[in-house]
């Protein structure tokens, strides 16, 4: 990453740290920035395909994804999820570090990727439906769209959001307006619940999102479900049996239930400084 983009990051995580501390303004500033940050997607996905909605190419099988909420590439294949309305097992994998890219000691799902498909790279998509299993975020989309669309046309706005320069800025400003770690990019240990958790919504729900990144921080693997039978925003924990549709609400409960120690706190100023110092040469 250039510096002067890691330094504008490192200012944004430090502004919205502090924003969040003040109670009055939090919710506010939650609602704001997911707003944004699906704005530069375009809201790719938020709407479904209405062929699909009718019950068109159903995978007999839940489709399963091993990925996380910092990744843009993750976000790719979950708009068009969220726009085919497929139900997804996920499977968290946030990162350990930003010091060291492919970093794998304590996660939960991380070595599992790498047992699976021989590497550690996100996202990760396996269909036992056909047997496949993909890495690349585009051969993944590609994958969803010959499968499982219907036959059905892209949008004019889905298609726009995967042009280069729109690509490239929703990346940016997307990690812009959701920079703290433990938004869905860096782990929080957690206890793991026996039965998986249950959550309704779309992509660039405001609800829906801030609950997914506390899932994705908490390594808490869930079933995601894109379909009406619930309103959007909706966690279920059957491993307690209690249900939320406020995301302040479920937030604060995932993390009381489940966290089970600190969220690593790093700066985007610390983004690949292990791997740097490892590619210095020895002093003589």
């Amino acid at each position: 990453m250039g510096k002067l983009r890691l330094i504008l990051m490192a200012s944004f995580q430090s502004l919205f740290r502090g924003l969040y501390k003040i109670t009055f303004l939090s919710t506010f500033v939650h609602s704001l920035t997911c707003f944004i940050a699906g704005l530069t997607r375009l809201f790719s996905g938020t709407k479904p395909l209405q062929t699909y909605a009718k019950g068109n190419d159903i995978p007999a099988k839940r489709l399963i994804l091993y990925e996380y909420e910092g990744c843009p590439f993750c976000r790719i294949v979950r708009e068009t999820l969220s726009l085919l309305s497929i139900e997804v097992l996920i499977f968290p994998c946030p990162r350990e570090t930003l010091k060291k890219y492919g970093h794998l000691e304590n996660s939960r799902f991380r070595g599992e990727v790498k047992k699976l498909g021989n590497k550690v790279m996100f996202p990760y998509l396996i269909d036992e439906n056909t047997g496949k299993s993909l890495y690349e975020s585009r051969d993944i989309v590609s994958y969803l769209w010959e499968h499982y669309s219907g036959g059905a046309k892209k949008p004019f706005l889905y298609k726009l959001s995967m042009r280069g320069p729109f690509l490239i800025l929703g990346f940016f400003f997307h990690a812009l307006m959701r920079p703290l770690p433990s938004m869905g990019i860096l782990r929080t240990p957690s206890k793991r619940p026996e039965k998986l958790l249950e959550l309704w919504g779309r992509e660039h729900h405001i609800g829906t999102k801030r609950i997914r990144e506390a899932l994705c921080t908490l390594e808490i693997p869930y079933i995601l479900y894109h379909s009406n039978a619930e309103p959007k925003g909706t966690l279920k924990d059957p491993n307690s049996q209690k249900s939320f549709s406020n995301a302040n609400e479920a937030c604060s409960y995932l993390f009381a239930s489940y966290q089970d120690g600190l969220t690593t706190e790093e700066s985007p100023l610390d983004y690949g400084k292990d791997d740097r110092r490892a590619k210095r040469p020895p002093k003589t």
